[in-house]
């Protein structure tokens, strides 16, 4: 007999262990975006990548997080990442939801984000590659507080955009296709000011910036697209260009199918790339020989 045996439990600590088994658990997510305050949910595995969702407003940022989970949930995937899990499903479900086509082929977009400077909304998605797990965080804000931003970094009522700059790993910028056809100028000149306010403080961050609803960028004038692409360049130099759209022409469609995975493919791999680290030390001169001598190997 094991020395470990107690003997038979009784009924009572039976019906106690099964009663302690049948509690509820009580997660600690409830599918709804996460606030800032809910990162630590995540933090505890793994540092999350934040990625700013920035633009002016309808310029199609949670638009562009609706088609991702749509193309993710019909099983077209990512080429390098696999989905591991969100925190946030039951939030990537009502963005899905609104792009689901009508009676009469109406596509109802999400409504507009609330513009208080309190409103925070951050999609989680889990993604694996190889051994190589990521937490990500899809960080949505209205175009009215990055407008306010844009112009005053310090404006009070641009709380939630300023936490977005200064908490994001990564940025995907986009640039309204139907904004430049119907306001032109205007519209490039909103965009621009966005764009410097963006670069001014990015520290290497990198930068996806995104032609939305291109599917009508032909019906944009050429001269200030051609413009818009010269000031973009010099603005985040290296930073690759998409055009995306939320309509398909054809099955499968490169700007609806393939450019929308691509957008975030290319900001994963360029947040995982190896960095190079400066080995060099700083070393202050000195008036006293002692401390300024380098070694014999030193070239005089």
């Amino acid at each position: 007999m094991c020395e470990h045996w107690s003997g038979p439990q009784s009924n009572q600590v039976v019906a106690e262990q099964k009663k302690s088994n049948n509690k509820t658990q009580q997660l600690p997510w409830t599918g709804e975006p996460f606030q800032p305050a809910d990162i630590a949910i995540v933090s505890q595995r793994s540092t999350p990548l934040i990625i700013g969702m920035v633009g002016s407003p309808d310029a199609g940022k949670t638009s562009y997080l609706g088609m991702l989970y749509t193309l993710l949930f019909n099983g077209i995937k990512l080429e390098r990442w696999s989905f591991a899990g969100s925190c946030t499903l039951a939030a990537w479900e009502t963005l899905a939801q609104c792009l689901q086509i009508k009676p009469g082929g109406l596509v109802k977009f999400a409504p507009p984000t609330p513009s208080n400077p309190d409103y925070y909304s951050l999609f989680h998605l889990s993604l694996k590659k190889g051994k190589l797990f990521r937490d990500v965080l899809f960080a949505d804000s209205s175009g009215e507080v990055f407008n306010l931003w844009s112009e005053n970094t310090q404006d009070s009522n641009a709380g939630n955009a300023r936490w977005i700059y200064e908490k994001s790993s990564a940025f995907v910028f986009m640039v309204d296709c139907v904004a430049l056809i119907e306001k032109r100028g205007a519209a490039k000149s909103e965009i621009i000011q966005m764009a410097e306010q963006l670069a001014a403080n990015l520290k290497g961050r990198p930068v996806a910036v995104v032609w939305s609803k291109a599917d009508r960028i032909y019906e944009v004038r050429e001269n200030i697209k051609s413009a818009l692409d010269e000031d973009l360049t010099l603005i985040f130099g290296n930073s690759k260009v998409f055009e995306v759209s939320n309509f398909s022409k054809s099955d499968p469609d490169t700007l609806c199918h393939k450019n929308n995975l691509e957008v975030t493919e290319y900001l994963l791999e360029e947040l995982n790339k190896p960095r190079a680290i400066n080995l060099i030390p700083q070393i202050e001169s000195s008036g006293d020989l002692f401390f300024n001598y380098r070694g014999s190997y030193v070239s005089e």
